[in-house]
């Protein structure tokens, strides 16, 4: 069976309205950018977008093969060992099997370089992927995209990276802390690298100080790790030694040219958040830190015994806007730090939320895959929902949450105090306090005093006062800054709406509060005779953690929502760590806030967990730190997972964990329902349903009627245990538990079902969420996170007729007893244009008609609900490509070898539209084909130029259902032309959910 097109959407696009994608013509299905079937069986389609990307113009690309990389390669190839690691083992590279293999990849790959004619190579990958990042041509790019041996062509592109000291924040030195448990700080641990994919290291900060260290020690401390120490800009091979045992750079993909001058070509950080996140994950312990004058006390990363590996891959441009880390070089980054032998990889860098195969996932799959632990920063794009980053399962991604690790107060005149945030050993009292918007300066504007830009302030009536700023427009030490430049004494600094407070190392000591306080301070500071303040560092009463604001949150937009992201967070607000001084003031300190400070921590425990227990799987170590989080009151398992990791003892004796691996992540890749995804598990294992994936939480994006899940648990305690289910929460939705009670004896694991069922209590489209609890009768408490969102209903995506029949029954399923209204569009039908074209080249970037190139053109009115186009050829072995464009700017394009490509619009943006075909390849000189497009209105609006209507009529409606059953309804019309091709849109009461009907 031929693969269906697929839709490629343009990079950067800002449409205010969905953009939906690609179809093939055995299965039709619409997304918000890319298409997928989510259960074939039952024709639901799970609306997702997919990673956008560029299209098939010249530039740099990555290209991913389909023979298996070293990381997971297990020998089943003719002539050539296994050389993917066992379990508990370190990637070792210095294998002769690995030499081996790899030099096999290798000529594969070079083979195929010289049939696209050589072009230049940025990078081959061969570890945690098999292919290479290359300079291409729009044609080469085609080529590609066609070959059977090709997995995925993916446009290069660019991301962003996204105290407290660590040790206070996690209560790792507690006396009910990991450290106790495993020997004390200098075993935390200890035998274990941590390698870090960020902006690299400042080599002089205490935190990563150590012994000078020869190769020959270090492969005799960490057998099997291969990493080396890469000479560069203002870098020396003898900067690494026992703390840092490799340092590499790459900077192919993002270009040396395109450097900022603060940032060095080498490992060496320029702008500090390599730093900060290496030093949070594995930093020196008992660090003394001072910043301006104040002592900060010790810090210590949450596995100071452990190495680190840094591999550079974001870049700081001559432009902030234009920082980041391209993919080219992030995969290499992976890539080489697999190959070094890492056991744990932290990632803070924003990824993309849609998708669970680009090129850097899949080289995390293959990471994972061999051992090595991956975590991910969430994103920092919060509070909206649905904007979490790194979706796929295997990857632990981590939110951020807030805690009360600095805490300062602002006592006024009339004796009412407020607590807020405050970085600051000083006090400031009985102070002047004027807001900064009634003290401006001569020709500052009211919102540039206000908010305190520099300049902005009358020094006069500052000197020697509190100050009162706003919140926004500009940084928010800049603003403490003007406050000091002006002669002020301190800062109050208001939030300008809802959100956490934070603490910043200012100018002067400052007060952070939120709007609602800060609201009340200056209206005292405006009434009062002779307004004063006091500002005062008091941590005050403990503040429970909460999620930040900027945390990013799920849904994820996967597999309908059926995987649970974040797992859980970690503190990531106001984070004391190591940086770099060429970016920040000269200190070597500062305080960050982010999921990227999030992300280190959970993989420094990770490092902690692997040195107690080598032999457990990246997965066994996720699910003990889910089922012993610490979930936060007031927040959803969409937005904090299964809550905040924590350091305890439990984390080495969680009782149960849910175990998962490559076969597991490859049949949940093969039920996902993405194409692409189908494609990267292959055909050797067994699709499994996406929400039967033994994760240690249970997500259920798409309830219609009953839904039983399936999971696996694997004791890893000393001694046999009895455990009993508890289900709490899912308010509106029935759980039942099939085996409620099991007994596991060490090593032993056991399955069990959880049923849910939708009741009429729930709320329809909105997610329930909830907690399964395995008590056991030792004292462990096994806690998974269960989200469930109910739907109204499942119906086809498609259903086709000949055209001369004038009904058919249209069958679906239920999700709620009661009644759902179907409604359809009026169809449309338009007559096919047919051409005659001979294969040739197409320039995306400048489209034109050609012999190889057909164009129509489609007007799409205001009140548009829905657009498709298709094409189709009669011959199966030719390739038709189809491309849309909206005021010459890319759309959507169906690029693949279906022989019928398909791409649908939902609500788009009102304009003309280009439609072209280009023959990719035929059997013969020339290929047959036919244009069809269809625009689809509310139904009073008159039928379009060219265009026929013809009205539907839907009976029952409403028709009464009872949920979890399937219902139908009869769809009727009068007599069709047969000449033409028509096509309508049934709705189901409000549902989301849409069925094509076509009649040709």
């Amino acid at each position: 069976m031929r693969r269906p097109g697929l839709v490629t959407p343009l990079a950067g696009r800002s449409l205010p309205r969905r953009i939906a994608t690609v179809v093939a013509a055995a299965a039709m299905v619409t997304s918000t950018a890319a298409l997928v079937l989510a259960d074939a069986a039952a024709g639901d389609v799970t609306a997702r977008p997919a990673p956008a990307s560029a299209p098939d113009s010249a530039g740099s690309y990555l290209v991913v093969l389909r023979g298996t990389p070293l990381a997971t390669y297990d020998g089943s190839a003719s002539g050539f060992a296994r050389t993917a690691p066992r379990s508990g083992e370190r990637f070792d590279a210095d294998r002769p099997a690995v030499q081996a293999y790899e030099a096999h990849l290798l000529g594969l790959q070079t083979d195929l370089l010289d049939e696209l004619g050589s072009p230049e190579v940025l990078y081959r990958y061969t570890t945690a992927l098999n292919g290479f990042a290359a300079t291409l041509t729009g044609e080469q790019v085609t080529a590609l995209r066609e070959r059977s041996d090709v997995l995925a062509v993916e446009r290069s592109r660019v991301e962003h990276v996204t105290g407290a000291p660590t040790t206070d924040t996690l209560g790792l030195g507690g006396t009910d802390g990991i450290w106790q448990r495993v020997g004390g700080p200098a075993r935390a641990g200890k035998g274990v690298v941590v390698g870090l994919v960020d902006t690299g290291i400042w080599p002089e900060n205490p935190s990563f100080a150590g012994i000078p260290v020869d190769r020959p020690t270090l492969r005799r401390t960490y057998p099997g790790f291969t990493g080396d120490c890469e000479p560069g800009e203002r870098w020396t091979t003898d900067l690494c030694n026992a703390k840092v045992l490799a340092a590499r750079y790459f900077v192919a993909g993002f270009g040396a040219s395109g450097l900022a001058a603060s940032d060095f070509a080498s490992p060496r950080d320029g702008s500090g958040h390599g730093s900060h996140t290496a030093a949070i994950a594995a930093g020196n312990v008992g660090v003394d830190v001072a910043i301006s004058r104040q002592d900060f006390g010790h810090v210590a990363g949450v596995a100071p015994a452990a190495a680190l590996a840094i591999y550079k891959a974001c870049w700081a441009a001559p432009d902030p806007g234009d920082d980041g880390c391209a993919t080219p070089d992030t995969a290499k980054a992976v890539d080489q730090a697999v190959r070094d032998g890492v056991d744990v990889l932290n990632y803070s860098v924003a990824g993309h939320d849609a998708t669970l195969t680009d090129v850097v996932e899949i080289a995390f799959l293959n990471a994972a895959a061999a051992g090595v632990f991956v975590s991910a920063a969430a994103g920092d794009d919060g509070p909206a929902a649905g904007t979490v980053s790194h979706s796929a399962p295997w990857v632990t991604t981590v939110g951020a949450s807030s805690t009360d690790s600095y805490r300062g107060s602002v006592a006024l005149g009339d004796g009412t105090t407020f607590s807020g945030s405050m970085v600051s050993n000083k006090s400031v009292r009985d102070l002047p306090l004027v807001y900064a918007g009634d003290v401006r300066a001569r020709n500052a504007s009211q919102s540039h005093a206000s908010h305190c830009f520099p300049g902005a302030l009358d020094a006069g009536k500052v000197e020697d006062a509190i100050v009162i700023c706003e919140r926004g427009k500009n940084g928010r030490v800049t603003k403490s800054q003007t406050v000091s430049q002006s002669g002020g004494a301190g800062m109050v600094l208001v939030n300008d709406s809802a959100g956490s407070t934070e603490a910043d190392l200012h100018a002067v000591p400052t007060v952070h509060v939120t709007k609602s306080d800060g609201a009340a301070i200056v209206r005292y500071a405006e009434r009062a005779a002779r307004p004063t303040a006091t500002l005062d560092a008091d941590r005050g009463a403990p503040v429970p953690p909460t999620i930040a604001d900027f945390s990013a949150r799920g849904p994820s937009t996967v597999t309908d929502a059926d995987v649970l992201k974040p797992d859980l967070t970690a503190p990531g607000v106001s984070v004391l760590a190591a940086v770099a001084p060429p970016s920040n003031f000269g200190h070597l300190w500062d305080i960050y806030s982010g999921t990227s400070m999030a992300a280190p921590e959970v993989a420094g425990l990770a490092a902690v967990v692997r040195s107690s227990r080598p032999q457990w799987s990246p997965a066994m170590t996720k699910s003990a730190m889910m089922t012993t989080a610490r979930p936060m009151t007031g927040s959803s398992p969409l937005d904090q997972g299964a809550g905040e990791v924590v350091a305890g003892q439990s984390l080495l004796n969680p009782g149960l964990v849910y175990p998962a691996g490559l076969g597991d992540w490859l049949s949940y890749l093969k039920g996902s329902g993405d194409q692409t995804a189908a494609a990267v598990a292959g055909d050797q294992v067994a699709e499994i349903d996406p929400t039967d994936l033994n994760s240690a939480s249970i997500a259920v994006g798409s309830l219609v009627g009953e839904q039983t899940v399936t999971r696996t648990v694997t004791n890893v305690a000393a001694q046999t245990e009895t455990y009993t289910a508890r289900v709490e929460g899912l308010r509106g939705v029935a759980v039942s538990v099939s085996r409620p009670t099991i007994t596991v004896r060490p090593g032993q694991s056991v399955s069990f079902d959880v049923t849910f069922s939708a009741r009429k209590a729930a709320r329809y489209q909105h997610f329930a969420s909830g907690t399964l609890t395995w008590r056991g009768s030792h004292g462990h408490q096994v806690r998974s996170p269960i989200v469930v969102r109910p739907q109204l209903v499942r119906a086809p995506i498609e259903v086709g007729v000949p055209g001369s029949q004038r009904s058919v029954d249209v069958r679906a399923r239920a999700g709620v007893t009661g009644t759902i209204a179907a409604t359809s569009t009026d169809l449309v039908g338009t007559r096919p244009t047919g051409f005659v074209l001979s294969t040739g080249a197409f320039d995306v970037t400048a489209p034109k008609p050609s012999d190889s190139t057909q164009q129509q053109s489609f007007d799409l009115p205001e009140g548009t609900s829905f657009a498709r186009f298709t094409v189709r050829t009669p011959s199966p072995d030719d390739d038709l490509d189809l491309y849309v464009y909206r005021d010459d700017t890319l759309v959507a394009q169906a690029s693949d070898t279906a022989t019928e490509e398909v791409v649908n619009l939902e609500d788009p943006v009102p304009g003309r539209y280009a439609v072209y075909v280009h023959a990719v390849s035929a059997t013969g000189d020339v290929t047959l084909g036919t244009l069809t497009g269809w625009v689809v209105r509310d139904a009073p609006n008159p039928a379009g130029a060219g265009e026929t209507r013809r009205p539907v009529k839907v009976s029952p409606s409403p028709v009464g259902v009872t949920g979890g059953r399937t219902f139908e309804v009869k769809v009727s019309w009068p007599e069709l032309d047969t000449s033409r091709r028509w096509l309508a849109v049934i709705s189901y009461d409000g549902s989301g959910r849409h069925t094509f009907l076509t009649v040709n």
